[in-house]
Formats: C-alpha cells, sequence, structure tokens
C-alpha cells in the first residue's frame, strides 16, 4: 500500500469551518451580520449544512426568515424510514404487541401502519421483545416494566425540556435571532445527550423540545408547518405509582389498560385517542366542544365504576399545535398536562380559553356547570392561568 502522502491528512476543524464561512459569506449568506449574530448564523447553516442542505435551500429560508425553523424541523423529526410493517416483518413481531410497547414508552403509533416514522432505534427495541421472552419473561410481566421506563422517560425530557425553554424564553417575547439560538441549543440537545442518555430520552426530549419550539417560533418568524389551532386532553390515575406498591405488576398493568379501553369507548369523531403514556391517556380534537364533552364523559364512566380502581383526574386546554406521526406537539400540550396535575380526584379542569370557547358556541348552561376554580402559574408558561372546573350540567 503506498504512503499517505501530507494531502490525504484530514483537514483541522478550525481550518474546514473557516473555510466553510468563506463560503457562506461569498454566497452572500452573511450580509450585514457581524458579532454574536453572524456566529450565531453561521453555527446554523453549519449544521443544516452537515445535514446535507444545499446553499440554494439555506438562501431561501434566509429570505423568508424561516432559517430557525428549518435546522429545527430537521433536529427534531429523525426517521430512518422504518414502518410499523417494516419492523414487524423484520422482528417477526406482532403488531399489536409492538404498538402496545411504543404507546408505553411514549412513541407515536401512526394509524397508517405504512408510515416511515421510526428510527434504526426503533426497530432494535421490538427486535428486544423477542430477547425478553427468550429470559422466560411473557408480557404481563413485561408490560409494567416497559411502563415504568416510558414514565421516567418522559419526566426526564420534561425537566430538560423546561430547563432549555425557560433560559431562552425568560427575557421575554423572542425574536428571530432567539429562534436561531433555540435551533442551535435544540441541536446541540438531541445530538450531545444521546451520548449519555439512552435512544428514549433523546427522542423523548426532542418532542419536548420541539413543543417548546412550537411556542418560539409562532412568535418570532412564523407557524411551524402544519401548526394549527387543537384542543388537547390528558387524563391520568391518581396514586398509581403509589398504587404499585400493594398491589401486582399484573394487575397494575391491568388498571392502566382499563383506562385506555375507556378512552377509546367515549370518543368519537372528531375527537381521537392520540396516545396513551404509562398511566394517562391523551385525546385530541380540532372541535373543542367534542373534546369537553369526551373529558366530561371520559370522567363519569370511570367514576361509575366500583371495582376499587383508583380515581381519574382530567385537564383540558387550547392554542396552536403542531401533528407528527398521529402525536401533537406545542403549547396545549403542556400546558394541559399541567393543568391535569391540578385536578382533585374526579374533576375535569379546563383553561379560560377552553371555557370561553365552549360557551361563545352553546351557551353558558346548557350542557355544562362551570365553576371557577383559583388561578395557577405554571412552570414554563407565561402569567397565571384562569382556570375552570366543568361537570354535566344533568
Amino acid at each position: 500500500m503506498p504512503p499517505r502522502h501530507s494531502t490525504s491528512l484530514p483537514i483541522p476543524q478550525r481550518l474546514r469551518s473557516a473555510m466553510a464561512e468563506t463560503e457562506y459569506d461569498r454566497a452572500g449568506l452573511l450580509e450585514g451580520l457581524s458579532g454574536a449574530q453572524r456566529r450565531t448564523r453561521v453555527e446554523v447553516l453549519h449544521a443544516l449544512a452537515g445535514d446535507g442542505v444545499g446553499l440554494e435551500t439555506m438562501r431561501d429560508a434566509i429570505e423568508r426568515d424561516r432559517l430557525g425553523l428549518l435546522l429545527l424541523e430537521r433536529t427534531l423529526n429523525p426517521e430512518d424510514g422504518w414502518s410499523m410493517t417494516s419492523i414487524c416483518a423484520h422482528t417477526g413481531q406482532d403488531p399489536e404487541v409492538v404498538a402496545k410497547w411504543f404507546r408505553a414508552l411514549g412513541r407515536p403509533v401512526s394509524a397508517e401502519p405504512d408510515e416511515p416514522i421510526y428510527t434504526d432505534e426503533d426497530a432494535e427495541i421490538a427486535q428486544r421483545i423477542e430477547h425478553y421472552r427468550a429470559l422466560g419473561f411473557d408480557d404481563e410481566d413485561m408490560m409494567p416494566v416497559v411502563r415504568a421506563i416510558g414514565r421516567g422517560v418522559l419526566n426526564m425530557a420534561d425537566a430538560l425540556g423546561s430547563m432549555i425553554g425557560e433560559a431562552l424564553l425568560a427575557a421575554g417575547e423572542p425574536e428571530p435571532e432567539s429562534a436561531l439560538r433555540y435551533a442551535i441549543e435544540a441541536r446541540r440537545f438531541a445530538e450531545e445527550d444521546a451520548l449519555h442518555l439512552t435512544h428514549l430520552v433523546a427522542v423523548a426530549l426532542a418532542d419536548r423540545i420541539r413543543s417548546h419550539a412550537v411556542a418560539v417560533e409562532e412568535s418570532s418568524a412564523g407557524r411551524m408547518q402544519g401548526a394549527q389551532e387543537v384542543a388537547v386532553c390528558f387524563a391520568d390515575l391518581v396514586g398509581f405509582t403509589d398504587l404499585g406498591e400493594n398491589v401486582s405488576a399484573t394487575e397494575l398493568s391491568e388498571v392502566a389498560e382499563q383506562l385506555a379501553a375507556c378512552a377509546t369507548e367515549v370518543v368519537t369523531r372528531p375527537v381521537r385517542l392520540a396516545k396513551t403514556i404509562g398511566d394517562a391517556v391523551m385525546l385530541v380534537s380540532s372541535d373543542t366542544v367534542a373534546l369537553v364533552r369526551a373529558a366530561v364523559e371520559l370522567a363519569r364512566r370511570w367514576a361509575e365504576s366500583d371495582d376499587g380502581r383508583p380515581d381519574v383526574r382530567v385537564g383540558c386546554a387550547t392554542g396552536i399545535g403542531v401533528p407528527h406521526a398521529g402525536d401533537w406537539f406545542g403549547p396545549p400540550v403542556n400546558l394541559a398536562s399541567r393543568v391535569t396535575a391540578t385536578a382533585r380526584p374526579g374533576q375535569v379542569v379546563v383553561t379560560a380559553a377552553v371555557h370561553d370557547a365552549v360557551v361563545e358556541r352553546i351557551g353558558e348552561d346548557t350542557e355544562f356547570r362551570w365553576r371557577v376554580a383559583a388561578p395557577r402559574r405554571f412552570k414554563g408558561i407565561r402569567g397565571a392561568q384562569r382556570l375552570y372546573r366543568v361537570s354535566a350540567a344533568t
């Protein structure tokens, strides 16, 4: 083998960066920028170039004031071309079993089994189902553990996502350059934390960042693609974690399945069950009145049972969200989750925006009974939120 010449040695990173910056400058992508703004723009362009984005696409994004959006969309939408169908064909697993695992872990399950929304790591998770079975575990043994992992992953992602969002939103209304800085931090967290956390934590973190990103971009450089008004409802089991200390893992799993089954029974178009998350379910709808009907009915049906199951609490919010692969991201998702945590056992609590939207359409005292609840401040959300407790009028 011939000896390597000096020209074959890798170019130092600093030199590569300088060469790239010169190229961006010549292409007119840094025009009028200096200091921190120029460094921010260069960092964003470097990240996009690493994803294979060409100079013309970058120039178009700059002209349309959506460079931050472009980076966010490419950073927070990882896909390797796997669908539920191809994963199950590759692993030999039952689609229903894989879907059950994914829902428990907080991964989306699309209504279209051929939609390529999954990564190589998702396929490896499906493969692990067989590995656990080979160790002697059956599905009833595994599901409580999978749900516990899903809850832990989402809690970690919530904490990290709130920290990033609060740090970048603390100065007030974000400007376009703040959106670019958010995109850079989102990229840094999604890439570097993946080296230290599990794949699922990294994916869940990306989901939470996406929700904050919607809020950032909504007030700066325009909406993300697909953004629309949506009403969101969460229902979770009160004392579910403590319950695990007194009942078997199988019984615990059955209670969570009962909640998912109850939610499935009460939803009708345009309301749909978006996902199950451990001991909680998430409903979404473009129709706020229909969503409140489903929320109240879910709480009523669950309360009617006399089999000793834990109470359920329900929270609803509305706002601009972004759909992706059957899941939703954005401020109403975060707010609905936090409102749910304020509800007492058996209660349905909604934001003032939900109350106002329903009353505007069907009136104050027709179908629901409303009671004013104490205003609350929620971490990562500006201003005190006015809340209402809602129940059926009869």
